[in-house]
């Protein structure tokens, strides 16, 4: 009698198992993203400085998926076993470190942060049933006055450039007026050489790439703007000049990929949050509004007070540092390194260029 009571109470108890597993509903855990159609890939070029490169830490990820409010929102990153996620239908190719495979958390300034291409890729995956591709061409401290000045846009004066020179010549005196000029537009050439190297290397990059398979450049997002936003002499003409350089650059990557109707999403530099930075914010929305097939896309909308009130008060540097660095990770000009708000400004950007993408 008492083997019969074991038997039947573990088949009970396995029966309860099975009815329980049942009713589990089909949730992100057991899904793997692949695009449903063979087709060329769909490549997106995300551009900028260092909060296109991400500073968005992954411990903020964490958090925000074993926080019972936030979690269905971003528990689909990580599967059954605690693992990240791959989007096997979304690559991502970075110049930092020159990384590149399926999309995952890690494709930030280092492999412990992430940026923009986390909800981006999630966002535009969900919605393209084609192969996707980021390619990730960013590097903090540049500016669209200098760095990622385009052929449309006229060279600094020659006085200009001389005080340049002279500057130069105090730390490297061997530094010469062609390597002055030489600075200006370098790394928006950079960015093209990058763009095309990539494309070029498609089979090696990616082993799930077929050779007949081809791409099309589906869309340009640019999130970039605090060098210029506090040069003293931009801020001074209320950043009248920022404007028609943001525009030029757009029109003459457009040329230079001979993708005249490159969808493309500028992104607010929303870092302080709303009304922070008006008149940059305007000189940026102004930018979009020249151009066809464009989006301004605020961020300050996403700005946590609450996580720049423990910056202000040192909580990083005391014994409750770990409230902090649950939350973010860095200063306000990288948004906190917020993952909450690097992950949300990414959705938002592929929101906008899926929209874009339906003509909208």
């Amino acid at each position: 009698m008492t083997r019969f009571r074991v038997a039947l109470a573990l088949l009970t108890v396995a029966s309860l198992a099975v009815a329980c597993a049942a009713k589990v509903p089909e949730s992100a855990f057991n899904r793997d993203p692949y695009p449903a159609e063979e087709g060329p890939v769909q490549v997106f070029i995300l551009a900028g400085q260092s909060n296109m490169e991400g500073r968005g830490s992954l411990r903020n990820l964490e958090y925000l998926m074993y926080n019972e409010e936030t979690a269905p929102e971003y528990e689909h990153l990580k599967d059954s076993k605690g693992d990240w996620v791959e989007r096997r239908d979304v690559w991502v190719w970075t110049t930092n470190g020159e990384r590149s495979g399926n999309l995952k958390p890690g494709f930030g300034v280092d492999e412990w942060n992430f940026g923009p291409e986390l909800g981006f890729g999630w966002a535009v995956g969900e919605q393209l049933t084609k192969q996707v591709l980021l390619i990730k061409t960013c590097w903090g401290g540049k500016s669209v006055k200098r760095d990622f000045l385009s052929p449309s846009s006229d060279m600094p004066s020659d006085e200009v450039l001389q005080k340049d020179l002279e500057r130069a010549r105090k730390k490297k005196p061997e530094t010469t007026m062609d390597e002055i000029k030489e600075r200006h537009g370098l790394y928006y050439r950079k960015m093209l050489e990058h763009v095309r190297d990539v494309l070029g290397r498609l089979p090696d990059l990616f082993p799930g790439y077929k050779k007949d398979q081809g791409y099309r450049l589906a869309g340009f997002v640019f999130f970039q703007g605090w060098n210029d936003m506090v040069d003293g002499e931009q801020r001074g003409e209320q950043y009248a000049q920022f404007t028609p350089r943001l525009a030029n650059m757009v029109r003459d990557v457009r040329k230079a990929l001979e993708a005249p109707d490159l969808p493309v999403v500028i992104g607010e530099l929303g870092a302080g949050g709303p009304g922070a930075h008006p008149d940059f914010s305007k000189a940026q929305k102004d930018a979009a509004d020249m151009l066809e097939a464009a989006a301004f896309v605020p961020t300050a909308q996403f700005w946590e007070p609450e996580v720049e009130k423990m910056v202000n008060e040192g909580l990083w540097k005391g014994p409750e540092w770990p409230k902090f660095y649950n939350v973010g990770s860095d200063r306000g000009y990288h948004y906190l390194g917020s993952g909450k708000m690097m992950y949300q400004m990414g959705q938002a950007f592929g929101e906008a260029m899926l929209g874009l993408l339906e003509g909208k």
